[in-house]
């Protein structure tokens, strides 16, 4: 029961982490930008990289609250990944034209 219940945290953790990029990704793709579906390839890992190291390092400075710095963090890092994106296809498309 507990792997179980480890394994549904992860997921919505990933779902919550990659969800928007992901979305992002697919929008562009429809209008015909197959750009950022590329790079999401190197966002997500990257995303998850910062979220996991940002998270041990609040942990090793003995953080006042370290659930919320966590929340904050990975609220941030999701955001940060789907404007990413949205900066990569803005550049392609700059470079096309």
């Amino acid at each position: 029961m507990k792997l179980l219940h480890a394994l549904i945290l992860i997921a919505a953790f990933l779902c919550i982490v990659w969800g928007p990029s992901v979305m992002v990704a697919r929008r562009l793709r429809r209008r015909g930008d197959d750009s950022a579906m590329r790079a999401l390839r190197f966002v997500l890992p990257a995303q998850l990289i910062v979220v996991l190291s940002l998270a041990v390092g609040a942990e090793l400075l003995e953080a006042s609250n370290p659930a919320a710095l966590l929340v904050a963090v990975v609220a941030a890092t999701s955001a940060l990944g789907a404007g990413m994106l949205m900066l990569v296809a803005a550049w392609a498309r700059l470079r096309r034209h």
